[in-house]
This record gives C-alpha cells, sequence and structure tokens, in this order.
C-alpha cells in the first residue's frame, strides 16, 4: 500500500514511548489514513491496550470488518 508512495507521519501524544520508539500515523499523500485502511479490509486489528487517539475509530473499523469479510465463510 505505501511502496513507492510519498507519506505523512501524524504524531500522537505522547511522541514517543517509554522504549524512545516514535508514535506515529501514516498517511498516503491522498489523506488515505493507512493503519484505518489495513484494519477496514481486515487484514489487521486494532491494538488497543494503551490509549491513542483514534482507538474508537479503530475499534469500530474492526468491528465492521469482522461483520463483513472475517464473517464471509464461503470457502
Amino acid at each position: 500500500m505505501i511502496m513507492g508512495e510519498r507519506i505523512r507521519l501524524a504524531y500522537d501524544q505522547p511522541r514517543q514511548n517509554k522504549y524512545e520508539r516514535t508514535l506515529a500515523h501514516v498517511y498516503l499523500e491522498d489523506g488515505t489514513f493507512v493503519k484505518a485502511e489495513i484494519i477496514r479490509q481486515g487484514y489487521g486489528v486494532a491494538y488497543t491496550r494503551f490509549p491513542f487517539k483514534h482507538v474508537e475509530q479503530f475499534r469500530q473499523l474492526e468491528r465492521e470488518a469482522k461483520r463483513g469479510s472475517w464473517g464471509n465463510n464461503d470457502g
């Protein structure tokens, strides 16, 4: 999805975690929110153990993905 694409990082708060890893959300140049799109398509899950700005949006996208593509057991 992002190979060869220009991206923009939007930093969350805090900007780093206790292990000094950068915490940021990735957006494509057209505004696509990469993590949200991955969850929406059922290729990822919402890791919600720690609070962050988009936690409720990710949970909702995960529920919708489970009802849609994850729930399709047609073989």
